[in-house]
């Protein structure tokens, strides 16, 4: 009977073995592999996957952070008799960016040093007029390149190409001349137009004038159209300013007259590609007038400021419509003459009509001529040489502006 059982028993045990073989392999395996999955998971472990031979164990999968990876990694460990003899768990290096106003504010994990360092270099080169703020970029051994993608980091590399595409800047200037000089700033593209405009204006301040590789395409950034503009728009040494925004609409605010608007305005359209153009100029009837005017008769400093005082101020009037000079004109103009003529021959005058406030039209200006050529003549008659003297109608300025005369139908004479 004994011998009988213990036949039984030996005949069996194959069975029990492929028995408990099913068990494990179709109910406990399963289960230790759900296990697994729920570490993983439930510890912010992304594309989790477990593969799971007897008590082997082979994991993968995608970290946020180093806090994830070890609470995952403490997790599978506390998994009783399985063992982890394949260890892919790792942060997927990755870029996230911010733009705050001129601050970009950056994220995320390399796996070294070395990758933050060119992400900064490359970025400050691109927009050298962001401030980087880089706290949030974090690096460790444990994060691995994407699929086609390693070190070093370049404008084509995958994790950078989103934020440099979304931070093409459009280029912008500004030129200022006021009593502090001569200063600019922007950003331009890198084409040369930056170093162009320091050999035109050497003495001109352009640390805050930045320039970037990484810009739009601007009408106003070919040097071959913008040189001629600046350069014409700041030969006056009074007070001006240009200002080309990031939408490539100018502005323009100088003391000017209309031959200088119209100057400005034919260099200034083919800058602007049919732009909107802003100009805030104070006009003046000549250029003799503008504020930054210096005579150029060569003579002592003393006779210059001497002229221009007597002559300050000295209109000689006329009726309207009229041409005539009265009697009570023709003694001032006489009592003016020997003044003119101790300046001796090195003094050059403009004689120049104003004509009435708002009118340009040639009857206007051929009233305001016939006037100067009046007061010339007299000047002539009282002795006063031909030579040197220039006769001309002033531009009509808009009453109550600061280039206004102070008299109209006049003739006003200036050292030049």
């Amino acid at each position: 009977m004994r011998f009988s059982v213990l036949l039984i028993t030996l005949a069996l045990l194959p069975l029990a073995m492929i028995l408990h073989g099913w068990i494990f392999t179709e109910r406990q395996l399963p289960h230790l592999r759900t296990h697994a999955m729920a570490a993983m998971q439930e510890n912010g472990i992304r594309a989790a996957v477990a593969d799971l031979r007897y008590l082997d164990l082979r994991v993968a999968g995608n970290a946020a952070d180093l806090a994830s990876l070890e609470k995952a990694r403490a997790a599978l460990a506390s998994l009783g008799p399985v063992r982890v003899v394949s260890d892919e768990l790792g942060i997927p290096a990755n870029l996230r960016a911010r733009l705050e106003g001129g601050t970009l504010f950056l994220d995320g994990w390399l796996p070294e040093a070395d990758n933050i360092l060119q992400v900064q270099q490359l970025l400050r080169k691109l927009r050298p007029d962001l401030e980087l703020q880089t706290g949030g970029l974090q690096h460790d051994a444990q994060v691995r390149w994407p699929e086609g993608e390693k070190g070093p980091l370049t404008v084509d590399s995958r994790l950078l190409g989103p934020i440099i595409e979304k931070l093409r800047v459009a280029p912008w200037l500004e030129m200022i001349r006021d009593p502090n000089g001569l200063m600019a700033k922007g950003i331009l593209s890198a084409n040369g137009l930056r170093a162009a405009l320091v050999a035109n204006f050497p003495e001109m301040k352009m640390e805050e004038l930045l320039e970037s590789t990484h810009t739009l395409s601007a009408t106003f950034s070919d040097p071959a159209l913008l040189l001629p503009l600046v350069t014409r728009f700041f030969q006056g040494a009074s007070p001006r300013r240009i200002l080309i925004n990031d939408e490539g609409e100018p502005l323009l605010e100088a003391a000017a007259t209309r031959t200088l608007e119209s100057e400005w305005l034919a260099l200034l359209r083919p800058v602007t590609g049919g732009k909107k153009v802003v100009l805030n100029l104070t006009f003046y009837p000549s250029e003799y007038h503008l504020p930054d005017y210096r005579p150029q008769s060569p003579l002592q400093v003393d006779q210059v400021t001497t002229l221009q005082e007597v002559l300050a101020g000295q209109y000689i009037s006329f009726s309207p419509g009229s041409a005539t000079l009265t009697a009570e004109q023709q003694t001032r103009l006489a009592a003016l003459t020997p003044l003119l003529l101790t300046a001796g021959p090195a003094a050059r005058f403009v004689i120049g009509g104003h004509a009435v406030p708002g009118e340009n039209s040639s009857q206007d200006k051929a009233l305001a001529l016939a006037r100067a050529e009046q007061v010339h003549a007299f000047l002539i008659e009282q002795g006063l040489p031909a030579r040197d003297v220039k006769t001309m109608a002033f531009d009509s300025v808009p009453a109550g502006t600061a280039g206004a005369p102070a008299q109209i139908d006049s003739v006003e004479i200036l050292l030049r």
